[in-house]
């Protein structure tokens, strides 16, 4: 009993965690949790996935992220978390309504559970979280964690715990957060949870242990992960503009050590020998300098060996020597945001990036296509402030690219708080919010378009009849949903050829892409 009390653990508080979203790739999630299980051992973290992110089906008809809706599944899922003293919630913006419930459900089941709510939610709509729970996080979580627990147990003032929100006795108490972890304190957390014991909830049956068929059929046979956080960028639509408002610390790179993610990597893969392919979903991995890269390139190629994509591309930091050394080290497929091919649009959402130096990052890739999977490009439709020669300017954009590539197709929904949210507000539009589905495409000739070029690139007279007829997506106009479904789907069809053609099935969704694998 001595030795438990002069332990660094606190073994008397019954923690529950929780990550609610799609899937099972919250990188933070697996963080925080790894973290406070490390703190107390009667720490239990649970995935409730909202839907199959990566059912074949769903892909097909544009299906995205959804909600817990039914009141059995908010139930069970509710009474597994109350056997917690405290209960930490992790989520996104997008998949709050179910976190409104669950934690009404929560607070119906035991009144006395002290909920907080994590994650990205309430640091860009913190005053929408407060209303929900006892406290909210802002900031980095872990440190600010670990005080508020030693405080809550001792009986002290809690309230004080910085990085916090609390709301107590009608009054909402508002902290400063804590500095952004240093890459020396970012080297000490411990690794990573994954597959340490976590639990998965399951719609219709409930809380179950987790097992490698979970990871196949969220993550089918890929891994993702962050090795770097920060963003030089402050683009209106995205909700790092509210991380940078807290610190402005965030728009500069941090990132642990080469060989605290070299082990993170081998660790999984010595669990899920499946894993072939490993993305790194880093804001701005090139960003970083060539001589870091250098450092986790050799690592990666001596000790790891596994195919590799980076996720997070900024068209300013595409350079010939950085993309070199990755595909020497295993990288086999890139995807760069470019947004749109309008300077006027990119102007609007404030991204510091010309069209010169999305040509010239497209003209690098492109001359390494011998060795990659074709390029992805990130570019947002339904944009209700453009006009027709911003529409146009995209799908000529398209047309002009270096071939072989793909495109990631987003249709423009709003995150609350952001400076884009803000600005259509202004303008007195409205448009869906970030809870939409991000694939709910108006079905209009320029979009059918858009999916048409990344199959086939049409002659030019044909070109020019069709870009005249291309007009911007909320306005007035004649929709084509067949049409829309069959360019759709013939890209996708394309894009998973351009992936069998390098024996990568991390592209097809759940076990099918398992089963090729084998």
């Amino acid at each position: 009993f001595i030795n438990i009390l002069k332990s660094d653990k606190y073994y008397f508080m019954k923690i529950r965690l929780v990550c609610i979203e799609d899937g099972l790739e919250n990188i933070g999630f697996r963080k925080i949790a790894s973290y406070i299980k490390n703190l107390n051992s009667d720490t239990k973290a649970v995935y409730a996935p909202t839907g199959n992110k990566l059912g074949i089906i769903r892909t097909m008809v544009e299906s995205d992220y959804g909600n817990l809706d039914k009141d059995d599944d908010i139930n069970k899922l509710s009474t597994f978390l109350s056997e917690g003293d405290i209960v930490g919630i992790s989520s996104m913006t997008a998949y709050s309504p179910t976190v409104h419930k669950v934690v009404k459900n929560i607070k119906k089941i035991k009144p006395k559970t002290f909920v907080i709510w994590g994650g990205i939610h309430p640091i860009i709509h913190p005053d929408d979280a407060i209303k929900h729970a006892d406290a909210i996080c802002t900031g980095e979580g872990e440190f600010a964690f670990k005080t508020f627990l030693e405080l809550y147990e001792k009986g002290d003032d809690y309230t004080k715990t910085p990085s916090f929100w609390f709301k107590k006795d009608g009054k909402i108490i508002k902290n400063r957060n804590l500095p952004l972890m240093t890459p020396k304190e970012m080297d000490n957390l411990p690794s990573l949870m994954y597959e340490d014991g976590e639990y998965v909830f399951h719609p219709g049956k409930g809380v179950e242990s987790i097992k490698k068929n979970d990871f196949l059929k969220y993550g089918g046979l890929t891994y993702s992960t962050i090795w770097s956080i920060g963003c030089p960028l402050h683009c209106t639509y995205c909700g790092n503009t509210k991380f940078i408002e807290h610190d402005s610390a965030y728009k500069r790179l941090r990132h642990s050590s080469a060989r605290y993610i070299i082990d993170e990597l081998k660790r999984v893969s010595k669990k899920h020998p499946h894993i072939s392919t490993i993305n790194f979903h880093d804001d701005s991995f090139l960003a970083l300098p060539y001589v870091k890269l250098e450092e986790f390139c050799k690592l990666y190629k001596e000790e790891v060996k596994i195919p590799f994509a980076v996720v997070g591309i900024i068209p300013n930091y595409v350079k010939e020597d950085k993309i070199t050394l990755l595909l020497d080290a295993g990288m086999n497929r890139v995807r760069m945001g470019i947004q749109s091919g309008s300077e006027n649009i990119l102007e609007f959402y404030k991204r510091p990036t010309k069209l010169l130096k999305i040509k010239e990052g497209m003209k690098i890739f492109n001359k390494y296509k011998k060795y990659m999977i074709p390029p992805a490009y990130d570019i947002i439709l339904d944009n209700p402030v453009e006009k027709d020669e911003d529409a146009r300017a995209t799908v000529d954009l398209i047309y002009e690219m270096p071939r072989p590539f793909t495109l990631n197709v987003y249709a423009l929904r709003i995150i609350p708080n952001t400076p884009l949210a803000k600005d259509l507000e202004a303008r007195g539009i409205s448009i869906p919010s970030i809870k939409k589905n991000h694939f709910g495409y108006q079905k209009t000739l320029g979009n059918c378009l858009i999916f048409a070029l990344c199959v086939w690139k049409i002659p030019g007279w044909l070109y020019k009849i069709l870009r005249n007829k291309v007009h911007p997506s909320y306005a007035p106009q004649k929709h084509y949903p067949v049409l829309f479904f069959l360019c759709r789907t013939s890209y996708l069809i394309k894009r998973a050829l351009q992936h069998i053609r390098f024996l990568d099935f991390s592209f097809f969704p759940g076990k099918p892409g398992y089963y090729l694998w084998k």
